[in-house]
């Protein structure tokens, strides 16, 4: 098996996190990455926000979980639990010390698939370098008031661009979690 595949059968969405700050070195790695992922035309059109400021972070993590829909008897995780699992979590982010955000064109018709593509590239940079991570949604809603417009105005990013998601970074507090056994009938190869 090819190191890649290793990496993807091996990395977990993490949702606790140590308050230490990951390095410079790993941060610039993960981003990197994110800007080396598939993009529809070649466009290159995303654009990612590296937030470590802690006060803010929480501020925008705490509209975040507030937009959480939580359905009647979903459960996600015993080891890692979610918002959905556990509604006294105060952030959409899990306290992780590094909550960046990708930014594509609203009018891209692959705008939502760019996004995701980056954000992928980020988490598999991430897993490699150890760093733990976790792709948020919600971001559209994060950033449709006041507080998200003037953060953009604030970041620099143009006016036709729309929040799609979330990469959190920080290191593991706790044990590793377990992989879920994948689940079968999801692959049809027709010929």
């Amino acid at each position: 098996m090819t190191e890649l595949i290793e990496l993807m059968k091996n990395r977990r969405t993490i949702r606790k996190y140590r308050p230490e700050q990951i390095s410079e070195e790993e941060l610039q790695l993960i981003l990197e990455a994110g800007q080396y992922a598939p993009s529809a035309g070649g466009a290159q059109s995303t654009k990612i926000v590296a937030l470590q400021n802690r006060t803010l972070s929480e501020k925008l993590g705490k509209i975040n979980v507030g937009l959480m829909k939580r359905r009647e008897g979903a459960h996600v995780s015993d080891e890692q639990p979610s918002i959905i699992d556990d509604p006294s979590i105060p952030s959409g982010f899990y306290g992780a010390p590094t909550v960046c955000v990708i930014f594509s064109k609203t009018e891209s018709s692959y705008s939502i698939a760019d996004s995701f593509c980056t954000a992928e590239n980020m988490i598999l940079e991430a897993y490699s370098l150890n760093v733990s991570s976790a792709i948020i949604g919600r971001a559209e809603m994060t950033f449709d008031n006041d507080l998200g417009r003037e953060l953009m105005k604030e970041w620099e990013i143009p006016e036709n661009y729309t929040a799609r998601c979330f990469v959190i970074l920080g290191y593991l507090d706790g044990p590793y979690p377990s992989m879920k056994p994948r689940k079968e009938n999801r692959i049809r190869i027709i010929r």
